[in-house]
């Protein structure tokens, strides 16, 4: 918890930002975005590092207020555009992390299993494992933050186990499943990051397989982002705040 303090008129005495009558100044580097709320307004940072802060204003001169990590985050990109390497610095500094790892243990694909162990070794290892795709009961519980990574692999083994592929027509079991994962998101007391693909940028894809499958990964995303506090783009090894 990282606290800003103000001054008169409201000005930032660390610098971070300069707030006014008339909305605020972001400086050396900081993106921000505002929204008004019942209590105030809302100011959501994005810092130079990477670091998601926010804290409502309800108003000038003098006051103190909390800044508080985004709880829940997700973080877009395409493959190898450096999205989990983004995903695992902003949990860095959070020694009890739990690493949910949704796409197997790739015990029966030597080159799965080489990608894995290269994440692994890159992790702190104060960090927990979970090997699964039932996300709904962990972002339901209490406990420490998670890194969920990913959700493309989510929906895809979700596919799998509603026998999309062969039956078409259980699409609603899916949505449903997405619909149910999106209100665990929404509601969870974790600090939770997660990791998604974009695929909807390329070609129209030949066949109606994954034409589905990419239809419903874009759904999963603006679903899960309409209830995220902050969503993150990385393209080319850099990120920039949606």
């Amino acid at each position: 918890m990282a606290e800003l303090v103000t001054g008169e008129g409201g000005a930032v005495v660390d610098g971070v930002l300069r707030l006014s009558a008339d909305g605020f100044t972001p400086v050396n580097g900081y993106r921000v975005t505002t929204t008004r709320t019942p209590t105030g307004i809302r100011y959501d940072v994005l810092t130079p590092a990477g670091d998601q802060l926010s804290w409502t204003a309800s108003g000038a001169g003098g006051s103190h207020h909390q800044l508080a990590f985004a709880r829940r985050t997700l973080i877009l990109g395409g493959a190898r555009s450096g999205k989990s390497t983004e995903a695992e610095r902003l949990m860095a500094d959070i020694p009890d992390t739990l690493y949910v790892a949704t796409g197997g243990d790739g015990s029966t694909d030597p080159e799965w299993a080489d990608r894995i162990a290269k994440h692994r070794a890159r992790r702190p290892a104060s960090w927990g494992l979970a090997e699964t795709i039932d996300l709904v009961p962990l972002l339901e519980a209490d406990g420490p933050a998670l890194l969920v990574d990913c959700l493309t692999l989510w929906l895809a083994r979700t596919m799998d186990a509603c026998d999309i592929w062969e039956h078409p027509e259980n699409v609603d079991e899916v949505e449903q499943r997405i619909e149910d994962l999106a209100a665990a998101w929404s509601a969870t007391p974790r600090r939770v990051i997660a990791v998604s693909n974009e695929v909807g940028s390329g070609v129209v894809p030949a066949d109606a397989g994954t034409r589905l499958f990419r239809d419903l990964m874009g759904r999963l995303n603006a679903t899960i982002s309409r209830h995220s506090d902050t969503v993150l783009w990385c393209v080319a090894g850099r990120t920039v705040a949606l």
